[in-house]
């Protein structure tokens, strides 16, 4: 993610207000007749005749391509202190503060701020945890993304950044944490390469533990990992040939999962969502996952739409409890036919309430 350089101001601005009717370069001239008095001056344009966001914009942009970043810094914080200010203003303001070498823990105030300023939206909150990143602020970077992990915790980006800011701050709780959101949450197009990349890290930190004789830690990953990974309720529907099957799962409560409606209010989805393919022996998969799944009766629906299978079956498993020791498999071959093919399995002690 880039910093917003001070030009790119004028693409997020507030409507145009009557201006001193100067440029912008004559604007930034005139407070460099006095610099050590910058903070000022620009109160004083502000209160008087506040300038229009493409004139305060270009102002800026002088000042950065003359090098006052110290100038620009002070013009920011006057429009902020004057109600002046948007968005984007703030990352402008943390990329001068930057370059004007002032300190980290300004600069992360800054850039917090404008979560504020934007209603506190998650995007909002991961441009900033970015922003953070970029000004090695890293515990600040990290508390962002924990925050926008609790509002949103099935935002694959949300765990995604963390995982990257954690990894350059070094962090080993942060590393592990965002690593098993991926594990929990991540169900994107490449989920299966996050969780295999996760799972690896995670194993490699429990071994380097016990190398370093710390096993209690070690374990403590282990365990964290275990929980992530596990699923309370999995469903794979597997055939082989160019046959067209959807798998349909219908949660207590009555909600259906299905090609048209992948994601579910209790986030059970459809991970997998198969084609009918090419070839005679071609294998093809889909899966229902749910990781915290209502307990009660779900009704597993295989519907055959066109085309052939081998042997006219598919098979259909249904796995409780995943990467637990009470895990659960059943397998059942399935004829299929024009009439859909129904089963039900009963799910206990799952970890999620029914919504």
């Amino acid at each position: 993610m880039k910093s917003v350089a001070p030009d790119q101001l004028r693409a997020d601005k507030k409507p145009s207000q009557s201006g001193p009717g100067i440029t912008g370069s004559k604007l930034a001239k005139q407070i460099l007749t006095e610099p050590n008095q910058a903070a000022a001056l620009w109160d004083k344009v502000f209160i008087s005749q506040p300038p229009t966001p493409e004139v305060f914009a270009d102002a800026i942009t002088y000042l950065h391509d003359k090098k006052h970043y110290d100038v620009a810094v002070e013009g920011m914080l006057s429009a902020i202190r004057n109600d002046r200010a948007f968005p984007l203003i703030y990352d402008a303001l943390a990329l001068e503060m930057k370059l004007a070498n002032r300190p980290a823990k300004e600069i992360a105030r800054v850039l917090e701020s404008r979560i504020d300023f934007a209603t506190s939206d998650v995007r909002q909150m991961l441009i900033t945890a970015a922003l953070l990143s970029r000004m090695e602020a890293w515990d600040e970077a990290i508390a962002m993304c924990r925050e926008a992990s609790e509002i949103d915790p099935h935002s694959p980006e949300v765990w995604l950044l963390g995982r990257s800011i954690a990894d350059k701050s070094k962090q080993a709780d942060a590393r592990v944490l965002f690593r098993c959101g991926i594990l929990a949450h991540v169900w994107n197009n490449d989920f299966e390469l996050h969780h295999e990349e996760a799972r690896k890290v995670l194993n490699e930190m429990c071994e380097q533990c016990d190398k370093d004789g710390d096993s209690q830690l070690g374990q403590q990953i282990r365990e964290k990992l275990n929980a992530a990974a596990s699923r309370d309720l999995q469903i794979n529907l597997t055939w082989v040939g160019p046959a067209d099957l959807d798998l349909v799962v219908t949660e207590p409560g009555g909600e259906q999962c299905n090609y048209k409606h992948q994601i579910t209010a209790n986030y059970g989805r459809l991970v997998h969502e198969d084609g009918i393919g090419a070839g005679t022996a071609t294998k093809h998969l889909e899966s229902y996952v749910c990781h915290s799944a209502p307990s009660g009766d779900y009704e597993v629906s295989v519907r055959f739409i066109l085309g052939k299978a081998i042997a006219g079956t598919a098979l259909l498993e249904i796995i409780q409890h995943s990467g637990t020791p009470g895990e659960k498999r059943t397998t059942r071959t399935v004829q299929l036919s024009q009439d859909d093919v129904v089963l039900k399995t009963t799910l206990q002690e799952g970890r999620a309430k029914s919504r």
